[in-house]
């Protein structure tokens, strides 16, 4: 690493860039190019949510009527899915607990 640093030296001197080894050394240039990306970065924030409120003004929204069917129609799936839970539960545990037990006496 030694014998590399002498040659990065005067090599970036000679480009008019500052190389500094255990501490951060910057240019104007450096400071300049740190803020034109941020610049960079608000803009292209900015761009993307405009683009976002576009495309949210594109979404076709479902109307009140539409979003009650569909509740309605998904709390009576989420029932009649318990029911079905409910009865392969009982009838799990009759064979569980009551009968396999007859079955070894």
């Amino acid at each position: 690493m030694e014998e590399i640093l002498p040659a990065l030296r005067r090599a970036s001197v000679a480009q008019g860039i500052q190389v500094g080894v255990g501490s951060v050394a910057t240019t104007a240039g450096e400071r300049a190019g740190v803020v034109s990306r941020l610049g960079g970065f608000a803009r292209g924030m900015a761009a993307h949510l405009q683009e976002v409120r576009a495309e949210v003004h594109k979404v076709t929204w479902p109307t009140w009527d539409d979003l009650r069917r569909t509740t309605v129609i998904i709390i009576i799936f989420v029932i009649i899915i318990g029911i079905i839970i409910g009865i392969m539960d009982v009838i799990s545990s009759r064979i569980l607990i009551d009968f396999i037990p007859r079955i070894f006496r």
